[in-house]
Order: C-alpha cells, then structure tokens, then sequence
C-alpha cells in the first residue's frame, strides 16, 4: 500500500564565529527540520571545526565555503535556499542564523499550518530576544538552556519561511536577513504563523559575544571605505563606548531578570559533545586573524600607493608640551551624577535601560520639537552645560538657547554615534529656562512619540561660588 510521503524541511544558514552556540543551534534545528545546509565564512573560533564534529555523527548537515573575503551573507542564503530545493527536495526552506531557535508546539502542527498555507505563498514568524540576566547558571555551557529570560513582547522584526515553490522561482530572493521574499524591490506578503510560534532570538548571550558582534561589524564597516556608507551603522555606539568606556559597554551585556520575562526555551536539541567552555579567549581566536587580514591589506596598499611611513628627519621633529587638564572641584573618586543640575518642564522621556541590543545603558529620549529644562542657582555666573548624546534621525540639528537667547547649535554628523556637546550657560540669579530645539524627529505606529535624540548624560554645572 503506497504511503503518502511526510513534509520535507530543510534548514539552510550563514555562520561566522559561533563557537560557543552552533552545536545547541544545529542540534535543535533537526529537531524540526531534515537536512541542514550551512555555509561557514571562514570561521576562526572552531565553529567549523564543530560543524564538522557534528557530521562525522552522521547528523543530516551538508557544510559549504567560497573564496570571497566579502561579507556576501545573503547571496550564500539565497544560493543554499535554492540548493535546498534543487538537491535536497525541499517542500520549505528555513532560513536561520546561528542564533535563532524555533519555539511552538511541534513539528505536527507546523506541518499542519505550512500544509495549509499552501506552496505560493511564505509565512513569518517574531524573533524573541532572549538576554543574558543576572539569574543565568554561569556554569550552563548551553545558551539554550542558560538563557531564560526574555523581552516581555516579540520583536517587529519577522522571519520567513520559503515555500519550494517561490525557492526555485529566479525572480525571487530574500532580502538580508530574509525577512521578506522579494520580486525586484517589491516585497511579497508573508502569512503571519498563528500565536505561539517565535524563534528565540539568542544574540545577547554574553559578553564576549556582544565585543565580537560590534568590533566585527564596526571594523568590516570601516574597512569598506565609502561602498559601506549608511551600513550597519547600529553597531556603531557599541563600538564607541567598548573603545572609550568599556567598563559602561560591559555593563550593559547583563539585564536584570526583574525587567524581563521569564519564559525558557523549549530545546530540543539533546546533550552538548563539542562545545567548550567559552571565556575571553574566544574572542582573541576570532579577531586575531581579522585584525591580520586587514593590517596586511593595509601594507599592501601603502606599498603599491607609495605612502612614505618613514619618520621624519630630526630637524623636522616638532615636539609639543600637553596643556595641563583644568582641574576639577569634584574630590577625586566622588560618582559623578550621569544626569543633574536641572529639572525637566517638558519634552523629557523617562529613565529607559539598558538595552544590550542597542549597546545602550540607562538613557533618556528627548522628544521633538524641544526639551525644556528649569536650571535654578543662587548666584549669577558662567556654568556649564554638557551633555553626551545620539540621534537616530539624519540631518539632525540641536539649537541651544538659554532665557529665550541663542546660545550655539550643534549638527550631528551621523547617526548612532555618541556625540558631546558643550556650552557656557551665562546664568541669572533664581530660575532660568534652557530650551534645546530639535530639527528632525523620529514616529512610528510602534513607537508615536517625537523622539529626537538619546541623551546618555546631561549634566548642568552651576556658576563658582564665590
């Protein structure tokens, strides 16, 4: 008697340095799918060498590489999603990063939704965002099992699900991320999975892995020169604070579990063989190669543009004397407030954070089209306006002004960068209104406020006593 034969699922990825989640990752994936196609971008850290591992189990993984140093991710997907169909009988494709967990009731009932959408047509599903809490078991090598907190809602944010049919259609591919099915620059609609369904979006498990994700992104951006303008430009302010003030992008990397839900992941995926403990050592064996491939690139083009790295002859030495620091009023080792000195009237958002997912410790929004401070002091005299802050909005302008008088205005030079600002407040005795005027801001049906600026610190220091 002839059977009718079950779905075939296929999952298909592009991974880099992902050591110390890929075995958890692969494991779980065949869990739900029953062939997994991944592409490995020259990793350092012994993922492949894991992958490999997991192979040699006779696991249902088929590995793949290129030769292009290129960041090419969603070429590679695009490339295995249609592989998954052509070679590997695929009914759907799963697109999934290394860090994304499928979570719902089973593989029956997703069969049973994907049976019923039919093949001409993708689905979607929510990331989840997991974080690294204050009530993770530290000694728990599984982030899959260590992770159990997460955000209280699902991100917007959705992936998809592609059905073979739309896989071997040419006119089609996914965007980066595969977030959508695209025909030209057209996105094709996605049927939403019912409630229930999310993948568990793992990519802030660590702190190791938060230095990984932005030295990576950032360095690669930079390397690019122009080509990368406007690309990954999110990763930016987490590259600024580890470079400037690491003890404030470290503390970001641990959310306490009392403003997150509780809500394990379901995994599926069985014991861990390969995977090491994973501490700071990991990092230096996956930017150690990176930071060699890119200082010999550079060498190579300083030697075939002829720039001239030689010191200068003594006589064309010129050596400065450093101006002495003003000093400061503050004892030494007194905490210095992150916000103080003023009261806000209006245009003020609440305390906010940290948000590991955008680097961001604790911060306040300024909502458009001004905020408005009262500054009261006793005595009249020069203080001190000086604030640390971001924009998420181009073009963006701030105008200062102190008792209805222009004192400066500011221009931010790009978005997502850490910027500060400074200026002389000429202070009279009693209240005194300072107004910071924005010229661009930021609504969504998300989020309709007028956001405007992200302040990391503003501090108002008020005139010298006499």
């Amino acid at each position: 008697m002839r059977t009718l034969r079950a779905m075939r699922l296929v999952a298909v990825s592009v991974v880099k340095n992902e050591a110390d989640i890929i075995e958890a990752f692969v494991r779980h994936s065949l869990a739900w799918t029953d062939h997994h196609l991944i592409f490995d971008h020259d990793s350092t850290d012994g993922t492949r060498e894991i992958l490999q591992a997991l192979q040699a189990e006779g696991l249902p993984v088929s590995l793949f590489r290129d030769d292009q140093p290129g960041h090419l991710q969603q070429a590679r997907s695009n490339h295995l999603t249609r592989l998954a169909a052509q070679a590997h009988a695929a009914d759907w494709i799963l697109p999934l990063d290394a860090d994304e967990f499928i979570d719902g009731p089973g593989r029956p009932e997703l069969e049973a939704i994907l049976k019923k959408t039919g093949a001409e047509q993708t689905v979607s599903l929510p990331l989840l965002d997991f974080c690294a809490s204050d009530q993770d078991a530290p000694t728990e090598l599984n982030p899959a099992l260590r992770l159990r907190y997460c955000r209280h809602a699902p991100s917007v944010t959705r992936k998809i699900f592609v059905p073979r049919a739309l896989a071997l259609d040419p006119a089609l591919s996914a965007g980066k991320g595969s977030h959508a099915l695209y025909r030209g620059t057209e996105a094709l609609p996605a049927q939403p999975l019912p409630d229930g369904w999310h993948l568990a979006h793992l990519a802030l498990r660590s702190a190791q892995q938060q230095v990984l994700r932005v030295v990576r992104a950032e360095l690669q951006r930079m390397s690019r020169g122009r080509a990368a303008a406007g690309l990954d430009v999110h990763y930016r302010l987490g590259y600024q604070l580890l470079a400037e003030e690491p003890e404030l992008f470290l503390s970001t990397s641990i959310t306490p579990a009392s403003a997150l839900r509780e809500l394990p992941l379901a995994y599926r995926g069985g014991a861990l063989k390969h995977t090491a403990p994973q501490d700071w050592s990991r990092v230096a064996r996956s930017l150690l190669p990176y930071l060699e491939q890119l200082a010999t690139s550079h060498g190579r083009l300083a030697d075939e543009t002829g720039f001239d790295i030689s010191p200068p002859a003594p006589a064309d030495l010129i050596i400065r004397e450093i101006p002495a620091a003003s000093a400061s009023s503050r004892p030494a080792g007194s905490p210095v407030p992150a916000f103080s000195g003023f009261t806000a009237l209006s245009g003020w958002g609440p305390a906010e954070g940290p948000v590991p997912e955008a680097f961001l410790p604790q911060f306040h929004w300024s909502y458009a089209p001004a905020t408005v401070l009262a500054i009261e002091t006793p005595v009249a005299g020069t203080g001190q306006l000086s604030a640390d802050l971001l924009t998420y909005s181009d073009h963006q302008t701030v105008s200062i002004e102190l008792n209805g008088v222009s004192l400066s205005q500011f221009a931010f030079p790009r978005t997502n960068q850490r910027e500060r600002v400074s200026a002389a407040l000429p202070l009279r005795v009693g209240r005194n209104e300072l107004r910071l005027s924005y010229s661009q801001h930021l609504a969504s049906p998300h989020d309709p406020r007028a956001l405007a600026a992200i302040f990391l610190s503003l501090r108002v220091t008020p005139p010298n006593h006499p």
